[in-house]
């Protein structure tokens, strides 16, 4: 079949006509996305300059969300010594009621420290988010990256908040064979070092089979699992007594009186300067408050430990939220700027779909108007 041929004026008002209707539907798509420019198509350098800012939005935006994690987990810690702060606060309270009590009450308060002093390694141990804990160990840390940039990097370092990170040495009722490790004035406990203990003991004799020699002015008695040939089976001494343990052979390994474990290691050259380092133990003695002040004294420490460590995450936090506020501040920049870049105003484009709605109308009309010539043929044929 030919081509049908249309008159000018009827092809003009059809090319008029599909103008107005693609300009009404590119229109109705601007209403129903909300962007006037949709695609590089649309318009090519305005389309790629927001994009690329759409791209680092959405970097940011994960960059945000773990800011946000971390704020998470260090809360978590910071709840941690908060709670751990108040148990040794309580323990303070048991350490000072022991000055004073007596019989099973001082007994049951022994056990009530005991019980009090491994709640905090249980609830440090329980600090975790996510698998991070910042309170229980020293080999973890949390990194916190804010950009892309390597430099804009926040690590925390975790810290043993747990009992034994705080020195808080167990507390056990003294026996007849208690000692405590008082200060080493030897630089290195070897052959010829020398080391000073204090007898925690209740009772007036301390039974051995030893080699080495522990003085005390002219008081002496051996100490077994040394090489020399001192050998003592009893002596006479009194609690709170300090003796100096002389080292005559360099292959002490450890020793124990009388059944009770002391120590592991007397070869080592590091300083050792107090029983929380060898021994962990604070032996005490009802009516003796002189066995109970250095409780008291390692929970001081304690307090001011946990308190500057709070300080320290505190701070972090403080950090962390800064730029958490800056980042989502900084997203929203960037979102607003590419949306001046794309976003249709839809006031306009209403008011455009309206006109273009009536230019289709009149459109249609004009069609309508062009073709009465051609149909007025139609009456020559009836």
């Amino acid at each position: 079949m030919g081509d049908i041929t249309l008159s000018a004026a009827v092809r003009g008002s059809l090319l008029s006509l599909q103008n107005t209707t693609s300009l009404v539907e590119r229109t109705q798509g601007r209403l129903s996305t909300g962007l006037e420019v949709a695609s590089a198509i649309d318009d090519p350098v305005a389309f790629f300059q927001a994009k690329s800012l759409n791209d680092r939005a959405f970097d940011f935006n994960e960059k945000k969300d773990g800011i946000d994690q971390g704020i998470s987990t260090v809360t978590a810690a910071l709840g941690g010594l908060e709670s751990i702060e108040a148990i040794v606060r309580q323990l303070k309270g048991v350490a000072t009621s022991l000055k004073s009590a007596t019989g099973t009450q001082f007994t049951d308060l022994v056990s009530q420290f005991s019980t009090l002093r491994s709640q905090i390694g249980t609830l440090a141990t329980d600090a975790s988010y996510q698998g991070t804990n910042l309170i229980d160990n020293t080999s973890e840390s949390l990194s916190v990256s804010f950009s892309d940039q390597t430099s804009s990097l926040l690590t925390i370092s975790a810290s043993n908040s747990a009992e034994t990170g705080l020195g808080l040495d167990i507390v056990a009722i003294a026996s007849d064979t208690s000692f405590n490790f008082a200060a080493r004035t030897a630089a290195a406990v070897g052959t010829g070092g020398i080391i000073t203990v204090t007898y925690q003991g209740t009772g007036a004799t301390v039974t051995e089979t030893g080699g080495l020699t522990v003085q005390y002015g002219t008081v002496s008695f051996g100490i077994n699992q040394a090489v020399d040939t001192t050998q003592v089976v009893s002596q006479s001494i009194t609690q709170g007594q300090v003796l100096t343990i002389n080292i005559n052979s360099a292959n002490v390994s450890g020793f124990t009186t009388a059944g009770v474990f002391v120590s592991t290691d007397f070869a080592g050259t590091g300083d050792v300067t107090t029983d929380a380092d060898l021994n962990s133990t604070n032996y005490v003695t009802e009516g003796v408050t002189s066995t109970i002040d250095p409780i008291i004294t390692e929970l001081d420490t304690a307090l001011t430990t946990l308190r500057a460590r709070s300080q320290t995450l505190g701070s972090n936090v403080a950090l962390l939220q800064t730029r958490l506020d800056f980042t989502e501040d900084y997203v929203n920049t960037l979102e607003i700027g590419s949306g001046k870049l794309t976003l249709a105003d839809l006031n306009e484009e209403g008011a455009n779909l309206l006109a273009l709605q009536t230019r289709q109308q009149l459109g249609i009309s004009a069609l309508a108007f062009a073709g009465q010539a051609e149909q007025g043929i139609l009456g020559l044929f009836r």
